[in-house]
C-alpha cells in the first residue's frame, strides 16, 4: 500500500501543485467576493481531493499504465486500499490547508480598520463552531461522495465510471430528499439542528460523531472496491 500512496503522490506531484494554485484563486476569489470565509474553506476542502481523484483516474487510463502497474510486485488489493489511502491524506492535508486559509483570511480582516473589510470576514462573524462545522461538513461530503465513485471508477475506469457516478449521485440526493420531505420539513430540521449546536460543545460531538460514520462508510466502500476490482479484467 505504501508503494501505491508513494507511486500517486509521485504521479501527481506536479498536477498537484498546479490543484493547489487553482483551488487557493477561487477559495480567495470566492471568500473575498462573496465574503464569506466558509466558501473559502468548502473550496479548498472540497476541489483538492476531487480533482486529484479524477485527475489520478484519467492518468491510469494513459498509455496502458494500469495494466502495466498489475505486472509489478503489488496486489489488486494495495492497489485499490493505496489509492483510498492516498486520497484520504490529501482530503486530511486540505481541510488543514483550508483552516489555515481561514484563519489568515480572518486574522487580515480583523487587523484592518474598522468597516475596511467586508463584514463577513472578521472573527465576530466566524466563531469556532462555523469553521469547524464548515470543516468537518465538507470533509464528510467529500468522502461520501468519493465513497460512491471510487468503486464505480474501480469497477469499470474512468471513462465509463465519470458516465455513471452523475447518476448514482443524483438517485441518491434523490432518494435522501424523498426520504427527509418536503422543504419545510428540511427547514425546520435545519432550525432544530442549529439550535442543539448552539449549545455547550454541541458542534464538537456531531463534527466528531460525522467523521467516525463517514470513515466508516469510506472503508466499507475501500473493500468493496478490492473486491471488484479483483474480478475486473482488462
Amino acid at each position: 500500500m505504501k508503494t501505491m500512496i508513494v507511486a500517486d503522490f509521485s504521479t501527481m506531484r506536479s498536477a498537484l501543485l498546479q490543484l493547489v494554485g487553482i483551488c487557493l484563486i477561487i477559495a480567495v476569489f470566492m471568500g473575498v467576493v462573496a465574503d464569506t470565509v466558509v466558501g473559502a474553506i468548502a473550496a479548498i476542502t472540497a476541489m483538492l481531493p476531487f480533482m486529484f481523484l479524477f485527475s489520478l483516474a484519467a492518468t491510469d487510463e494513459q498509455n496502458g499504465w494500469e495494466r502495466f502497474r498489475l505486472t509489478m510486485p503489488i496486489t489488486r488489493r494495495q492497489v485499490v486500499f493505496g489509492r483510498y489511502a492516498s486520497l484520504a491524506l490529501l482530503t486530511i492535508a486540505a481541510a488543514l490547508f483550508g483552516l489555515l486559509l481561514a484563519a489568515v483570511i480572518i486574522g487580515v480582516a480583523t487587523a484592518l480598520p474598522a468597516g475596511t473589510a467586508p463584514a463577513g470576514l472578521t472573527a465576530e462573524a466566524n466563531p469556532p463552531a462555523l469553521i469547524i462545522g464548515a470543516t468537518a461538513g465538507t470533509v464528510v461530503v467529500i468522502a461520501v461522495g468519493s465513497s460512491v465513485a471510487l468503486p464505480l471508477i474501480t469497477r469499470f475506469g474512468m471513462t465509463r465510471g465519470a458516465r455513471i457516478v452523475p447518476l448514482v449521485v443524483v438517485l441518491v440526493m434523490s432518494a435522501a430528499i424523498g426520504f427527509i420531505g418536503d422543504g419545510a420539513a428540511i427547514d425546520s430540521a435545519l432550525a432544530g439542528l442549529a439550535q442543539w449546536l448552539d449549545t455547550g460543545n454541541n458542534y464538537l460531538f456531531l463534527a466528531v460523531a460525522m467523521l467516525l460514520v463517514v470513515a466508516a462508510i469510506y472503508v466499507a466502500s475501500a473493500f468493496l472496491s478490492a473486491k471488484l476490482y479483483e474480478g475486473r479484467e482488462f
